[in-house]
């Protein structure tokens, strides 16, 4: 019966001993759950601090957002006013060379009307006025090859405006896209975001 006895005891002793074998006083065991406890609040206090500072990325990424939102929103409405622009201007241009073409089209009519009753009369009137019918006819056409030519600069001026602000928007639709992907996870990344999780 005083065999178990003993059994029993060594196995408690060797409970109460360090890892080299050696039994620790309470002493030794409080300093060393202190020692367990003081790093469990460092890493405590470093995981709360990373955690503070990946909050701060965050709402500067949403600062950053809502800046980039300000800037798209401007940009679009200065297209817009640019494109107004353009056609107000366009527009009031047109209008003005169609008046001077029916005020041309009218004065060559009335001329040929005069040219055709001074026609009997006298037939040097008459290619005096047909020069000046042709010149008439011939300012009509200079103005209308213009009109083409003015329309067709507006439409490449107008088509590069556009085009020139749809690829500034996209640089900056782009570079929100890549702030709120890649650099964010970079950040985290930085900041061991992963090792929270762990």
């Amino acid at each position: 019966e005083t065999m178990p006895k003993k059994g029993g005891k060594g196995k408690g002793k060797k409970e109460a001993k360090g890892e080299e074998g050696v039994e620790l006083t309470d002493a030794e065991k409080t300093a060393k759950a202190n020692l367990r406890i003081e790093a469990l609040e460092r890493e405590l206090v470093q995981r709360t601090d990373i955690m503070n500072r990946s909050i701060a990325a965050h709402n500067e990424m949403r600062q950053r957002q809502a800046e980039l939102m300000q800037d798209f929103d401007k940009e679009k409405t200065d297209t817009f006013a640019i494109t107004a622009d353009m056609t107000r201007q366009y527009k009031a241009m047109q209008e003005e060379l169609l008046k001077r073409l029916n005020v041309l089209e009218s004065t060559i009519q009335e001329q040929k009307d005069q040219l055709e009753l001074a026609r009997q009369a006298n037939e040097d009137l008459r290619r005096g006025k047909d020069q000046e019918l042709a010149n008439k006819d011939a300012q009509i056409a200079d103005l209308k090859q213009k009109m083409e030519d003015m329309a067709i600069e507006f439409g490449d001026m107008l088509k590069d405006t556009l085009d020139k602000m749809s690829e500034k928007i996209e640089a900056t639709s782009s570079e929100w896209d890549k702030d709120t992907g890649v650099d964010v996870q970079k950040k985290l990344d930085d900041f061991n975001i992963g090792s929270m999780t762990t």
